[in-house]
């Protein structure tokens, strides 16, 4: 074995403890949500998602709700912080920034 102790060393109760546990105090604070997640709807509606001078990204929203969506790419795009997003299927053209990136996969919040 490279790394650790040797096979048949017994390991303190305090280090097995202390792995077992779920997560330590600090750590919860990290994991606690600011507020509750809105209701999303699924859905499946081209959009495009505009900015200056001359930006221009297209996708498919794949969820959305009252305060922001999730959109998909083909590629993995360079999104700036601000924004349009259009969709025309959603009758929505309204100003949103953007909040994550996951793969071809990117959450917005709408800012108007």
């Amino acid at each position: 074995m490279a790394f650790g102790k040797k096979p048949g060393t017994p390991i303190s109760a305090e280090r097995l403890s202390a792995a077992l546990r779920t997560s330590a105090p600090s750590d919860q604070a990290k994991f606690t949500r600011r507020a509750p997640r809105a209701d999303r709807q699924s859905t499946w509606a081209p959009c495009v998602l505009v900015w200056e001078p001359k930006g221009r990204e297209e996708g498919v929203c794949i969820d959305i709700s009252e305060s922001g969506a999730r959109i998909r790419f083909r590629n993995k795009p360079m999104i700036p912080g601000k924004f349009f997003f259009v969709s025309a299927k959603l009758g929505i053209n309204t100003p949103a920034e953007f909040v994550r990136q996951d793969g071809q996969d990117i959450a917005i919040r709408f800012t108007s």
